[in-house]
């Protein structure tokens, strides 16, 4: 007997803590990896895995580095021009704020209708992730 897929859970934005808590089982598990990488003074994030609420797959991918105008406080590029701003050292923790973005179309509204699949980003979950200083990528999968 084969099983039929599951319908999507409904659309909810939430950021409820309990999300936080379920993605860290997911990393812990394998099946969520976060990393930060630098590269030429740009550091960048990547979540990747499933959603700890509709557990579709998505990647998250961010830069943590802030192009600037130049102005005070960042470096200098060459030449003068615009500057980045310094990238998340390695003595920082790095905080994310993690939207679930799985792009599959979730039911709205008390009728349960689907949502117009060309607007859908996700579930509407929020969570974070909080990587340590000098970490290792964290979770992965087998």
């Amino acid at each position: 007997m084969t099983q039929q897929p599951q319908p999507p859970v409904p659309y909810l934005q939430t950021s409820d803590y309990r999300w936080t808590e379920a993605a860290f089982r997911l990393l812990e598990a394998g099946a969520l990896t976060a990393t930060v990488t630098a590269r030429d003074n740009i550091a960048s994030a990547v979540v990747d895995g499933v959603c700890p609420r509709c557990a579709h797959p998505f990647t998250d991918r961010r830069s943590l580095t802030a192009v600037t105008n130049g102005l005070g406080g960042t470096r200098a590029a060459p030449g003068g021009g615009p500057g980045l701003a310094e990238p998340v050292g390695a003595a920082e923790a790095v905080v994310l704020d993690v939207t679930c973005s799985c792009g599959v179309p979730h039911p709205t509204g008390e009728t349960g209708a689907a949502a117009d699949a060309t607007a859908v980003t996700g579930c509407g979950v929020s969570f974070r992730i909080e990587l340590a200083p000098e970490h290792d990528p964290v979770g992965g999968r087998p």
